[in-house]
């Protein structure tokens, strides 16, 4: 199912989760990018805080450096645990609503637009999820929006 524009929130609805990604300023020129996951019908995926080497751990990218710095560090809220696996490893498993925050700093005065997108592997479906939104500045205020919006 294609995102929706709702407010300043992009909103992508599936039968397994919801995503609402939102950009709220902090500070003059810096910003906190926010994704709500809100998990259904038995739902999981694989925390961006998994130390293992998986493919499909839950991302948040942005693809212009030169104009928008993003923090290393994401912030999950609440933290996700380790799980045992069938390999007898722990393994970073998010089972339950969990929120994503990111710090975003503006590093040019210009008006521009830059693309992003979360993306994530979700289970038991087993199909790799990704979310595009564009990143607008427009007269110093940054706001997010979905591709044709």
């Amino acid at each position: 199912m294609m995102p929706t524009h709702f407010n300043d929130d992009v909103v992508h609805v599936d039968q397994l989760y919801t995503s609402i990604i939102r950009v709220d300023e902090v500070i003059k020129n810096e910003y906190r990018l926010s994704v709500q996951m809100n998990l259904k019908n038995g739902s999981y995926f694989i925390s961006p805080n998994e130390k293992g080497d998986f493919t499909g751990k839950f991302i948040i990218n942005i693809t212009d450096p030169e104009k928008i710095l993003v923090d290393e560090a994401i912030i999950e809220t609440p933290l996700s645990k380790g799980e045992l696996n069938n390999h007898g490893s722990l393994v970073n498993w998010v089972r339950e609503n969990t929120n994503y925050k990111k710090t975003l700093k503006v590093l040019s005065n210009d008006d521009f637009e830059v693309s992003g997108y979360i993306q994530f592997t979700i289970e038991p479906r087993c199909t790799l999820e990704k979310i595009p939104f564009i990143l607008s500045n427009t007269n110093g205020k940054l706001s997010i929006r979905i591709d044709g919006c």
